[in-house]
């Protein structure tokens, strides 16, 4: 069976390797590395060797037989992007938006990966962009907490992709968080902490290689009958990080039972108040994008600090 496919702009310069496993994950990368050594998959009517950098427009014509042929190249790919109001959920969430990349405000509640997860959201949205390349998937870029809200960045292409995930590794993406703490943090503490995963309490904890250093700046905002604000940047992303460094130094998130926090309604409060990328970037940056608080922890935060007080705190 021969399938014909277009490379598209959202392909440029990706691995010839990479490309194919995306278009047929249920064939074994030895099979694929057969199928290019024997010419059944061709560039432009040409052989290729698997770290061939994709153009856009390159033709690829694949030969194949049997259970090769069980996944269709350059069908859709959309993943039952279609189901109603999914892309309407996820344009509702947008706070900025260029070609390349997409910051949304998530909500509490709302997981950043897995079934009917933001992702699951933004396949929908880029439907139409999916079904023109062969390999590029949006996503979520870096992850919140099911129950931490705030500015996330998705990838509207793979330019964006790489070039944030660059930023992110090199320390160049600036975040921002606010949190209600338990205790009276009276002072700046930057700390650093090495943080293992227990996976059996699904935790982080204290421990861990030196390298996993988590690394953070608490910054008091107001203090009140035994509750900070914190306004907290962090310059590691590890899974948990403000909640367990928060726990490790006597200052647990208010509603993070799991961490040790008081018990209060609604759970704890943890936002992504600011996110900002680089302009220096090789895509088209968003800058610094802001997130409004959730309306029901604005409405708690106030309660607590003061009616006019939360403005001039966070500005």
């Amino acid at each position: 069976m021969e399938r014909r496919v277009v490379a598209g702009l959202d392909d440029q310069g990706r691995r010839l390797d990479r490309v194919l496993r995306k278009l047929l994950p249920e064939l074994p990368l030895s099979a694929l590395y057969r199928l290019l050594r024997s010419g059944d998959i061709r560039v432009n009517g040409k052989k290729a060797k698997p770290d061939y950098a994709i153009v856009a427009g390159d033709e690829l014509r694949l030969w194949l037989t049997g259970s090769e042929a069980t996944r269709q190249p350059g069908a859709p790919r959309r993943r039952d992007a279609g189901a109603p109001g999914r892309a309407e959920a996820f344009a509702a969430l947008i706070l900025a938006q260029t070609r390349d990349i997409v910051v949304v405000n998530k909500p509490r509640g709302l997981l950043s990966h897995g079934k009917d997860g933001l992702d699951t959201l933004a396949l929908a949205y880029f439907a139409e962009r999916i079904d023109a390349a062969l390999a590029f998937t949006p996503a979520p870029l870096h992850r919140l907490d099911r129950n931490t809200s705030g500015a996330l960045a998705v990838s509207a292409s793979m330019q964006g992709s790489r070039e944030f995930s660059l930023a992110l590794r090199e320390g160049r993406i600036h975040k921002l968080y606010l949190a209600l703490l338990d205790g009276e943090l009276e002072r700046p503490r930057e700390w650093q902490d090495a943080l293992l995963r227990d996976g059996d309490a699904l935790k982080s904890v204290s421990g861990g290689m030196a390298d996993r250093q988590a690394h953070a700046l608490f910054e008091p905002l107001a203090v009140v009958q035994g509750r900070t604000l914190a306004r907290i940047r962090i310059h590691t992303g590890l899974t948990h990080q403000i909640r367990a460094q928060a726990a490790l130094h006597g200052y647990p998130l208010s509603g993070d039972i799991k961490y040790g926090g008081s018990r209060c309604t609604g759970g704890y409060i943890l936002h992504s108040y600011s996110l900002g990328i680089p302009d220096d970037v090789a895509a088209e940056s968003p800058g610094t994008v802001f997130a409004p608080l959730p309306a029901d922890a604005e409405r708690r935060l106030r309660a607590i600090f003061g009616i006019n007080a939360l403005n001039r705190l966070i500005e």
